[in-house]
Formats: C-alpha cells, structure tokens, sequence
C-alpha cells in the first residue's frame, strides 16, 4: 500500500515517504494532524490534514505476484498438470491484500480539532 496525496496547485498526486497501517499510527508517528509534503511537480511546500492523505494498492507487489504466479505455473506444470494452473491465482491474493490493507487506512478519519 502506498499513501498519496494531491497537490493544491498543480493537481499531481505524489507519494507520502511515511508508512503506517492506519491514519490514527501515523498521527501517533507524527506526533501530529498534519504532515509537511513537498510537490514532486511544482515544488510547493504545504501542509496537509492526515484525511486528505489516501492509501492505494501498491501495483509492484501485485506484479510481484504475477511473476511468482507464472514461475509456479511453470514449475509446478511437469509435475502436476492443469491443476498447476490454480497457482495463478497468487496475484488475486496478493491484490486483495493490498486493496484490504488500503481500504483499512482510507476508512478511518481523524477528528478534526
């Protein structure tokens, strides 16, 4: 999972350096409700109020499993036949982990002050 946030300027979104399972950890790591990015885009320097910080699925573990899904397919295809094939099914796991864990993180909101 990786946490983004949107750029007020130039309406890019960039990635957040910082990692956590829930918004309430990362205010705890912070010690704070806002968190000081910089625009990979533009360069402006903002605060941003961790409710405006969103998780995604992070696409390279999901690739992650494509790949470890196809050399088990592949390994497991002299030995095993078509049965070998549920072996594909890893970038399924893998994305739902990833979409689980993100929907984790964008459900719970902080209260404002």
């Amino acid at each position: 999972m990786r946490l983004t946030y949107t750029c007020s300027i130039c309406k890019t979104q960039n990635n957040l350096q910082e990692k956590e399972e829930t918004r309430a950890l990362l205010q705890m790591k912070l010690k704070s409700d806002e968190v000081r990015v910089n625009c990979n885009s533009c360069g402006k320097m903002d605060k941003k109020h961790l409710n405006r910080i969103t998780a995604i699925a992070d696409t390279r573990i999901v690739l992650l499993g494509v790949a470890i899904g196809l050399v088990c397919t592949v390994v497991l295809w002299n030995f095993l036949g078509a049965i070998a094939v549920f072996t594909f099914t890893l970038p399924i796991l893998f994305w739902r982990y990833e979409s689980e864990q993100a929907h984790k993180f964008n459900s719970y909101i902080i209260k404002r002050k």
